[in-house]
């Protein structure tokens, strides 16, 4: 039969100080985490249409701060809903009562792109302390497949678009294309070198002051003739200020103005009584009389220009008539004869015979 050993004091100090120890222990991680385990709780409900990856005992936080974890996650039935298709029973600190009000959401947040997920409280402002039991708004997070998918599409773009890149860049390693040529093309090396030279030969003649271009660059005669002629200009805007010739009488004699608003007023004056009618411009521009009769004039100078196109009259006929033209020219050569008798013998028609009765 086996002997039983006594447990000494000095063994059951040693484990009582273990366990001490261990307590201690366990106090220190919870006050450094912040959990609050032994703080007083109390529980709220929310609904989510999914919560993938999230477990019982994940943390609750609110506005970053761990309040609590997830007690209990359960499947609503079918008739309530996609929206509140999962219930989660959340277990918060006390402490934190205040902060969610009524006008708090909660959310699903990951950590990272594949991290873990968690429930996250936004902190209410104007809402009104949920009681315990009571429930916060869920609003739907984006999936994290959803996200994984487009960043997989994203990536296949990318992956195509470096193809073509690829391929763009052998086109250009090759001498394809415009750029291609621009690249691998010796004669184009070759003419690109001869016209850096001859820059460089151009530039090199400017510095020596060659040319009108290098004139221009390295003499100084510009430069005096331009600050002479800046000397001349503040010469003259001097003497303008100074009311010296015409110009400045121009500008700073009181009697132009005067005389100027002068002519405006006039000129004011002139144009208002013509819009009244006034004179005899007034009555030209504003009688009607004067636009009818000119009118009826223009009529009739029509109507005479027709007549005489159409060889109406005597001055139609005298326009148009050929047989008028044919003795018109026929008595002109008839005066030239006549004239050119008379003087080469004009006693021949000067003759004078006197008689006696």
């Amino acid at each position: 039969m086996p002997q039983r050993r006594q447990v000494t004091w000095t063994d059951l100090r040693v484990g009582i100080f273990v366990l001490v120890g261990l307590f201690i222990l366990a106090v220190g991680i919870l006050y450094v985490t912040g959990t609050g385990t032994l703080a007083p709780k109390y529980r709220l409900r929310t609904y989510l249409p999914e919560v993938e990856g999230l477990t019982v005992g994940a943390p609750v936080r609110l506005d970053g701060v761990e309040v609590g974890n997830v007690e209990r996650i359960r499947v609503n039935p079918r008739h309530e809903g996609r929206a509140r298709n999962i219930e989660l029973l959340l277990r918060i600190n006390k402490d934190f009562q205040d902060n969610v009000r009524t006008d708090s959401t909660v959310t699903l947040v990951t950590e990272g792109l594949l991290g873990n997920r968690y429930v996250s409280i936004r902190r209410g402002e104007t809402g009104t302390p949920i009681p315990a039991d009571g429930e916060v708004p869920g609003v739907e997070e984006a999936s994290t497949k959803a996200i994984v998918e487009r960043g997989l599409e994203l990536a296949q773009n990318l992956q195509v678009m470096t193809a073509r890149v690829n391929d763009i860049i052998g086109g250009i390693e090759r001498g394809q294309g415009t750029v291609g040529k621009l690249l691998a093309d010796e004669a184009l090396y070759q003419r690109a070198v001869g016209l850096v030279g001859r820059a460089e030969n151009i530039v090199t003649r400017v510095e020596a002051g060659e040319g009108t271009l290098g004139k221009l660059v390295a003499s100084d005669e510009i430069y005096r003739k331009a600050n002479s002629a800046v000397g001349r200009a503040d010469t003259l805007l001097a003497d303008i200020q100074a009311q010296k010739g015409s110009l400045g009488k121009m500008l700073y004699d009181p009697g132009l103005h005067d005389n100027a608003k002068q002519f405006l007023e006039r000129g004011n004056t002139l144009l208002t009584g013509i819009q009244q009618g006034q004179g005899t411009m007034g009555k030209l521009v504003t009688d009607d009389a004067l636009y009818h009769n000119l009118r009826d004039a223009a009529a009739n100078i029509n109507s005479a220009t027709a007549k005489l196109s159409q060889g109406q009259g005597t001055a139609g006929k005298f326009f148009t008539d050929p047989m008028f033209y044919d003795n018109l020219s026929g008595l002109a050569g008839d005066l030239r004869l006549l004239i050119g008798e008379f003087r080469q013998n004009p006693k021949k028609f000067l003759r004078v015979k006197f008689s006696l009765f």
